[in-house]
């Protein structure tokens, strides 16, 4: 007898034996043994994971001959009494177990010929007839409408069982009168099982290296992994190692991806031009390298997330799941995310590229630059915080109004008075400044009103004000920018930008908010309008009234008298001998919407 490849030798022969869909299997079991058998099914998946073997299966067990009616345990052909109906249908030969496959009837005849003609006569030997279509997806749209009413309302002893590997394609009408079953992708460790399994039984001298290296080029497709298991067998020809299966395969060893990966972590780029150097020198895809990689770095990702608990999510990974560990100490989380859609980039160029080597060679030499990219978060405490206090004091430069609304309320205390008042920094006034010593003293009430602070912040400004009757200033506090809310006001940069063209300024900066004053007023305005017109030029432009954008000295009326207090006042006496006092009245004028939330009465020792 000739040889039979392992794809074929090795295939299926009963449900049990069909490796990673127990969940298709289970439900075909108990349908068969409840007598709850439907008219079609849509068998969906990628390439090689049994579809069309689990097809051919439940065939066999709707027309075994071995048993009086249907049967979950189907002859096997290994076996010398199986029934010829279980042979032939194995071996794709059966007059009642039709396989079609759509991709070379595609056209309406097709369908006719071989599917609806017949549906109206019985089988000739077995129980059921059977219509088994492969790749179903290839139907024209008129081949799929000439079957609706077949599949919908076949005779009783027909079962149509369709399989495709891109059910998209095929249309929500054939979906929908069907029972839809998806077939997954095996995992790495259960191919390597059924490959070990071939191995021993056909005694082929293969180490366990090498056969998960062939389990993890199939893919996730037992097909594919057996095939590539004979292409193995033919190039070895003694005992099988790891290194075999990169050259019959043309596939890069683990060992390369770990270099390559130490050398990203080590910033060598040199060992990674090398490591190029030598993968085309021995003429290996450099595409499948880079889709290689590109698993190791999601493997390596998932690894640094989940850490060593969920071994399940990398299965299919070159390395165990403490090999992966150490692989990915070196980096962060964001810097495997980086890794990863750098390659991905890298990975689609050398499609269309014209030198694919260069190509990858940059773009690992990239990985390289980008480990050693520092994160944003230590180069701020790097800086400190002298750096963070330089940045707001720069965004605080920006030229921006505060809002009214966003000043934080005043809050005034109540104290004893003070025997000898500290000495207050100097004050200025918008009109000239009182001689010290010529303000009255304070009243000597028991209980005084101290002056009005708002909390400090980095730098303290003293906003002056015309002195009354009791003096005294107002501590405002430097805030960062940040922490207010801020507009632009556009009513000042019309303003502004209509002096410009009317006075002719050269948009020098200006020294000072008085200059600015200065230039606003009509008093300068009329001043060059004048010089304009002595000097013979073009008449004088008439003058803008822009006083009312220009701020004004806040003042207030000092000669109002302060409520009396008794010896025990309440809060509502102290709120309103607050909200009589200078000070608060010109915050308040200051600040609009500026409002008391609580005064305190201070009481120092030695006093009550």
């Amino acid at each position: 007898m000739s040889y039979q490849v392992i794809a074929r030798k090795w295939r299926p022969q009963s449900f049990d034996e069909v490796t990673g869909q127990e969940v298709v299997t289970h439900s075909l079991r108990n349908a068969i043994e409840h007598d709850r058998l439907h008219h079609a099914y849509l068998f969906s998946g990628a390439r090689g994971v049994g579809k069309t073997t689990t097809a051919r299966l439940l065939a066999k067990a709707l027309n075994c001959h071995r048993s009086d009616t249907k049967t979950t345990t189907p002859c096997r052909i290994d076996d010398e009494n199986a029934c010829p109906s279980c042979v032939e249908i194995a071996e794709s030969r059966s007059l009642d177990v039709l396989e079609i496959d759509a991709a070379s009837h595609t056209g309406i005849d097709n369908v006719r010929d071989a599917i609806i003609d017949g549906l109206s006569i019985n089988p000739a030997r077995d129980r059921y007839k059977v219509f088994i279509i492969d790749e179903v997806h290839q139907l024209s749209r008129q081949a799929f409408n000439a079957l609706l009413k077949s599949i919908e309302e076949p005779p009783p002893n027909v079962v149509f069982i369709m399989a495709t590997t891109e059910l998209h394609k095929v249309p929500i009408t054939i979906t929908s009168r069907c029972q839809e079953f998806q077939f997954r992708t095996i995992a790495n460790s259960k191919i390597f099982d059924r490959l070990k399994l071939i191995a021993d039984k056909d005694k082929i001298d293969a180490s366990d290296e090498a056969l998960r290296e062939i389990a993890r080029s199939g893919m996730g497709s037992m097909r594919d992994a057996q095939s590539n298991f004979d292409q193995v067998i033919s190039f070895s020809g003694g005992r099988i190692e790891a290194a075999d299966v990169a050259k019959a395969l043309g596939s890069v060893g683990a060992d390369v991806l770990e270099k390559v990966i130490a050398a990203v972590a080590d910033s060598d780029a040199r060992t990674i031009l090398e490591t190029v150097d030598d993968l085309v020198s021995r003429g290996h895809d450099l595409r499948n390298f880079a889709s290689d990689l590109l698993g190791l770095f999601r493997d390596l990702m998932v690894q640094k997330v989940a850490g060593n608990s969920t071994e399940r999510l990398v299965d299919s990974a070159a390395f165990s799941a403490e090999k992966l560990g150490e692989l990915a100490a070196p980096f962060s989380e964001s810097d495997l995310l980086r890794f990863f859609h750098s390659l991905c980039e890298t990975e689609s160029s050398l499609r269309d590229a014209a030198q694919p080597r260069y190509v990858l060679e940059v773009g690992l030499v990239k990985l390289v630059e980008m480990k050693k990219l520092a994160p944003i978060e230590d180069i701020l405490r790097k800086l400190g915080s002298a750096g963070s206090h330089a940045a707001a004091a720069a965004v605080g430069e920006e030229k921006k109004t505060l809002k009214s609304d966003s000043v934080r309320p005043v809050v005034a205390e109540a104290k004893a008075p003070q025997p000898e008042p500290k000495p207050r920094p100097e004050v200025s006034s918008y009109d000239a400044a009182t001689p010290e010593g010529s303000l009255p003293e304070p009243p000597s009430d028991d209980i005084g009103i101290s002056d009005t602070i708002f909390e400090s912040g980095p730098v303290e400004t003293i906003v002056p004000f015309e002195p009354g009757q009791y003096g005294g200033e107002l501590i405002l506090a430097r805030i960062p920018s940040d922490l207010l809310e801020h507009f632009e006001d556009s009513r000042l940069d019309d303003a502004y930008e209509s002096a410009l063209r009317f006075a002719g300024d050269d948009l020098r900066p200006l020294k000072s908010g008085g200059e600015l004053a200065a230039r606003l007023s009509d008093r300068g305005r009329s001043a060059r309008s004048q010089a304009h017109s002595a000097g013979g030029g073009t008449a004088a432009r008439p003058a803008i009234d822009l006083s009312h954008l220009i701020p004004k000295a806040p003042s207030i009326d000092t000669a109002q008298s302060l409520p009396e207090l008794s010896d025990s006042p309440t809060k509502e006496e102290l709120m309103a001998y607050a909200n009589a006092l200078p000070s608060v009245r010109l915050a308040r004028q200051i600040f609009r919407g500026a409002e008391i939330v609580e005064v305190r009465k201070h009481e120092d020792q030695g006093n009550s």
